[in-house]
């Protein structure tokens, strides 16, 4: 073994210092300022509060779970709190998650390395990968966030570098499965990246053992992921029935039912203000990406990566609903993309000729001379913005409104009160005393628009007269926003409502507001 071990250490030994190196610009560029920017998303919160509830209460989430996604995504976010968590306390619970979100940064870094390498890139363009993904901004930016995606990614990242293995064995093709199993039940949406995996396993197999490394695959991913549908069948809430919730009613409702975004092509719909949301914080790691996923089409090794950004595409063009973290798989295949023809534009220019002796005819001299003026070209136009990103993630604080509010209400509100909040805060005040579910309530429990559980309505029957504060969060507003004729309880707390504090400016403030009105109320506070 200790020989092995040498061999694999003599064959990376140049791999090795650039993959130290990266991780270090990854844990400089994300973990820097990583709690405070950018401000808290609600989805954040209640996978930072399922991973909680799995924690302390061995339930896959807060309030009934009603498999909106499969858990394995907040079951690791759970775990890595166990470990690491008391070392990284923040001053919200969502921002220890935060701190934590670094570690599968690295993993990502790092594997996009490897993957990068495995598909016949240089290190230095497999290197620039990386830095493509991390020095962005909205690499930046999606990283830092406690989403599904950035837990499933290391483990889709890993499959593709067991379907790219050397060696070409068996094993590597079985484990790909599993990894990509684990990757589909941390976030469901990466079932789109399957048509990508499956040509890379096609182009790497050796022709005669081809059908046995593709059963080896779909074998380990079907014996692993056949596990979600067993947990609801044996808990009795695989098909749709009265009283309970079931797995086949919330595919249904993920797949037909929720209210769509629009296209992207639809001016003023909220898809295209998603989109150019994405484009605001940077414009170039994404539409580079996309650009160059087209031209990796028609290169043999770079195909697999240029169909795992199509597909994915293709599939949120046709309309329908695009969520929020949407581009954050897309992001590492997008600079891997970049990279990928960067150096096939480099390897086109020295014509498998040693650098030195294509420099000396001048056809040579032209091409590299080409390549080189690309690669500064791209530099000088997109280096400038990013720098300006990358100093406002790292400096801007647009969290320290939630911390102040929540020191408030610790201080200043009845531990019996009924608030209804969003998500961000549930965990912090379940801990200040608060009573959990239906003392502090996450507000989209109080309606159907995107809520499968009524559990909240049945215990809460006259809505919001029930609570004696709502909190009036960006949040909140972005929802009502985006949904204007639903969310009908929430718009009657605030207007039935007064400001007692309120924390940060604009459009990032926090205001926490006392119901007032006759019949209002919890009933355990005198008014």
């Amino acid at each position: 073994m200790l020989a092995g071990t040498r061999t694999w250490v003599r064959r990376h030994r140049l791999s090795i210092p650039i993959v130290l190196g990266l991780m270090a610009v990854t844990v400089l560029l994300v973990g820097t300022g990583i709690t405070r920017s950018p401000g808290f998303a609600d989805d954040e919160g209640t996978y930072v509060a399922e991973a909680w509830a799995f924690v302390t209460h061995g339930q896959l989430s807060h309030y009934t779970y009603w498999y909106d996604h499969p858990p394995l995504g907040w079951i690791q976010l759970g775990i890595l709190t166990e470990l690491f968590g008391p070392l990284l306390r923040g001053a919200t619970a969502v921002a220890t998650a935060r701190s934590l979100m670094l570690l599968p940064a690295l993993a990502t870094a790092s594997l996009l390395y490897v993957l990068g390498r495995r598909l016949g890139l240089r290190r230095g363009f497999s290197a620039l990968a990386v830095l493509l993904l991390v020095a962005s901004p909205l690499g930046i930016d999606s990283l830092r966030q406690v989403y599904l995606e950035n837990f499933a990614l290391p483990w889709v990242l890993l499959a593709f570098v067991l379907a790219q293995s050397p060696s070409r064995r068996l094993w590597a093709f079985a484990g790909a499965g599993a990894c990509f199993a684990v990757g589909v039940l941390s976030k469901e949406t990466m079932l789109l990246f399957l048509p990508g995996l499956l040509l890379a396993i096609v182009g790497r197999a050796d022709r005669r053992t081809r059908s046995f490394c593709l059963a080896a695959f779909g074998a380990s991913f079907v014996l692993l992921g056949i596990g979600y549908p067993l947990y609801a069948l044996l808990k009795g809430e695989l098909i749709p029935g009265p009283g309970h919730v079931s797995l086949l009613q919330a595919v249904t409702w993920q797949l037909a039912g929720r209210q769509g975004t629009g296209s992207v092509f639809a001016s003023g719909s909220q898809a295209q203000h998603l989109v150019l949301s994405w484009t605001q914080v940077d414009p170039w790691l994404l539409g580079l990406g996309l650009a160059a996923a087209v031209l990796c089409l028609g290169v043999r090794r770079l195909r697999p990566v240029g169909l795992t950004l199509v597909v994915p595409v293709l599939v949120a063009l046709r309309g329908g609903y695009l969520p929020e973290p949407f581009d954050i798989a897309l992001l590492p295949f997008c600079a891997l993309a970049i990279a990928g023809v960067l150096d096939l534009v480099w390897t086109r220019a020295r014509g498998g000729i040693p650098l030195r002796t294509r420099a000396s005819t001048p056809r040579g001299a032209m091409g590299l001379a080409g390549a080189v003026g690309l690669l500064v070209a791209l530099t000088l136009l997109i280096t400038p913005g990013w720098v300006r990103g990358d100093r406002a993630q790292m400096t801007a604080d647009a969290t320290a409104p939630i911390a102040g509010a929540e020191h408030w209400i610790a201080a200043h509100v009845n531990r019996r009160a009924r608030l209804m909040i969003d998500d961000t805060m549930y965990v912090d005040l379940v801990r200040d005393g608060f009573t959990p579910r239906y003392g502090v309530v996450w507000f989209y429990k109080l309606g159907f628009s995107n809520n499968l559980d009524p559990a909240i309505v049945r215990h809460l029957p006259r809505g919001w007269r029930e609570f004696d504060y709502v909190v009036s969060t960006p949040v909140i507003r972005s929802a009502l926003a985006q949904n204007p004729s639903g969310d009908g309880q929430v718009r009657a707390a605030l207007a039935h409502s007064r400001p007692v504090a309120r924390f940060g400016r604009g459009a990032g403030a926090i205001v926490i507001r006392r119901i007032t009105g006759p019949h209002t109320g919890s009933g355990a506070l005198s008014r």
